[in-house]
């Protein structure tokens, strides 16, 4: 036997019914409330709290080529590299900077690569020895009491590696009647006058790296994925522990959560970019030269930033990184440009 169904006489029903007759009650909106605004503790506003403040700064590449007429062409970007000395006098004022964390590659010193040379490089190391210990010099005298560290990066070794190639005889030499401490003559921090300027020299690349925490490390690095997966690939690699690494030129940031009998064991890995040029300035696999021996403008997939990281007093950190472009930045809401 059918039934015949009237759907108009169904929905008219359902109209006009009363809502104490519904089997069920229909959605209501939601009830209202009075909303108190959230709040924070305004006494911690310009305190540290007892947290470190770190400054990672990656991949400057200090170097240049020279032209026929005595031009220098820097590989560094000078703008980004004033918005950074910006930036640390602002964390200098207002909080205090307890450490500065160079990532490596500091020098380029690219007449010591192996790859192809170009004549413009010649008579260049010398002015970029001079730069790069000027703006060590000036973070010092920016953030007087903060400890600096230099992490030696695959183009910062290329001095050892050219003495061991061409002039082994000189391998490890110093000035007559050194101390055993002292820094042989050519090298890093000799040539820069590390030990003038209070800097620390983290070397033995690639295995060198300089520990922060028990679980976080920073690093310069030997993984540069052209997918820009450098971060998930430290996290995949190492996931109990945390990295901030150079050598990718990329700002990256991955997060990561396994866990064991204890519970969740949280890491990051992050980069916070580079202060080198982007726009084929640098020498690299995407460069090139018109027949002047000029770079050709090229825009890498790079980009420019410092990182800061924020440590408590029981390990527990937080990382932020600051993206520079064209010679700005913004950070608590504060603009930084370069003249």
């Amino acid at each position: 036997m059918s039934v015949k169904i009237d759907i108009v006489d169904v929905i008219n029903n359902a109209i006009n019914k009363e809502e104490s007759e519904w089997s069920w009650p229909p959605i209501q909106p939601a009830a209202p409330t009075n909303i108190t605004p959230a709040v924070y503790d305004k006494s911690q506003r310009y305190e540290k709290s007892g947290n470190r403040l770190i400054v990672f700064v990656p991949d400057p590449q200090i170097g240049y080529r020279k032209y026929e007429d005595g031009t220098l062409d820097a590989f560094h970007d000078e703008t980004a590299i004033e918005v950074h000395f910006q930036i640390l006098a602002y964390l200098e004022d207002k909080y205090g900077v307890d450490e500065i964390i160079h990532l490596g590659d500091y020098l380029d010193l690219p007449t010591m690569g192996k790859y192809a040379q170009e004549e413009m490089f010649a008579h260049t190391v010398q002015p970029a020895l001079d730069y790069g210990h000027n703006l060590l010099a000036k973070q010092r005298a920016t953030c007087p009491d903060a400890k600096i560290v230099l992490l030696e990066g695959n183009h910062d070794c290329r001095m050892q590696r050219y003495v061991v190639a061409n002039a082994m005889a000189s391998k490890g030499i110093k000035r007559a009647n050194s101390a055993p401490e002292d820094w042989p003559v050519m090298s890093i921090p000799n040539l820069l006058r590390l030990d003038d300027l209070g800097v620390d020299y983290v070397g033995a690349y690639p295995a060198g790296e300089y520990w922060i925490t028990k679980s976080l490390r920073a690093i310069h690095g030997t993984i540069a994925r052209s997918n820009g997966s450098t971060a998930s690939a430290y996290a995949n690699k190492n996931p109990h522990i945390s990295t901030v690494f150079g050598h990718s030129h990329r700002q990256e940031i991955q997060y990561k959560t396994v866990a064991d009998a204890d519970g969740p064991i949280r890491s990051v890995s992050a980069s916070p970019g580079c202060l080198c040029r982007i726009d084929g300035a640098v020498p690299s696999y995407g460069s090139g030269l018109t027949d002047q021996g000029r770079p050709v403008k090229h825009w890498e997939d790079w980009q420019q930033g410092i990182m800061i990281g924020w440590i408590r007093p029981n390990g527990h950190f937080t990382l932020q990184p600051i993206h520079i472009m064209d010679g700005w930045a913004i950070y608590e809401g504060i603009e930084f440009k370069a003249e």
